[in-house]
């Protein structure tokens, strides 16, 4: 006789993240998110954006690098959180974390959007982020030496025509509902994306809009939690003859 017993164990096929930094950023803005190798980690870089480019658009081009046949997570940085709530649009993703950033239009602070219709972003706004060092100082909540310079690298590399259409982007974003499978992150000290506007799904204590750096810790422990949900079980078959 078969006697057959089904056990689940531990997942043994690692889901694929797809992580996404934040405006200016690159991938090394994730270099202290640590998971475990159940996970296994993609980063996708900017695109210089076409002349006039819709987000939609946008999206689908930066989206060419995911693996759509398998499953797939997205892991988005402030502006990066934005690009993978449209990637998701396009591609379902098993769920889509949002650091530092917004998942609604309506989660800008009333006077971002109130600049974005005035087009005031278009008055020398990216003059003042190349130059105005203590204004961005403020803004990201960064105090240390090397977290100044860092971000003022991070800037000084990007071009004046990416700033300009991500800002834009970001103020006339139109997005209104919340995903199913969004899962925010934000910092009680964020600047920026102010917690009040919000209403994340978790807070970050003293966590400001570079807290991917400073509180990565605390970030990874949710990242490994809330994905750990989107993992297959893989039946075991034990058979005794």
């Amino acid at each position: 006789m078969l006697d057959t017993n089904i056990d689940f164990q531990l997942p043994t096929v690692n889901l694929q993240l797809y992580f996404i930094s934040g405006l200016g950023a690159d991938r090394h803005a994730f270099d202290r998110i640590k998971l475990s190798e159940r996970f296994s980690i993609n980063h996708i870089d900017w695109l210089e954006p076409e002349k006039n480019e819709s987000i939609e658009h946008y999206a689908k081009r930066m989206a060419e690098t995911i693996d759509t046949s398998r499953p797939f997570a997205l892991v988005g940085l402030s502006f990066g959180g934005i690009i993978s709530v449209e990637i998701s649009k396009l591609f379902p993703a098993k769920k889509v974390i949002l650091i530092s950033s917004i998942a609604t239009h309506n989660q800008l602070p009333w006077y971002l959007r109130f600049a974005g219709n005035l087009q005031l972003h278009k008055l020398g706004f990216v003059y003042l982020l190349k130059n105005a060092d203590f204004m961005m100082n403020y803004v990201f909540g960064v105090h240390t030496p090397k977290m100044k310079a860092y971000l003022k690298e991070m800037i000084d590399k990007t071009s004046s025509n990416y700033l300009l259409w991500s800002l834009e982007t970001i103020l006339k974003w139109r997005n209104s509902t919340k995903p199913t499978n969004a899962v925010q992150i934000n910092g009680k000290k964020d600047m920026l994306f102010q917690i009040k506007y919000c209403q994340p799904d978790y807070e970050i204590n003293r966590g400001s809009h570079f807290m991917i750096l400073t509180h990565a810790h605390e970030i990874s422990q949710i990242i490994e939690k809330e994905l750990s949900e989107c993992l297959p079980l893989k039946p075991c078959i034990n058979s005794i003859f």
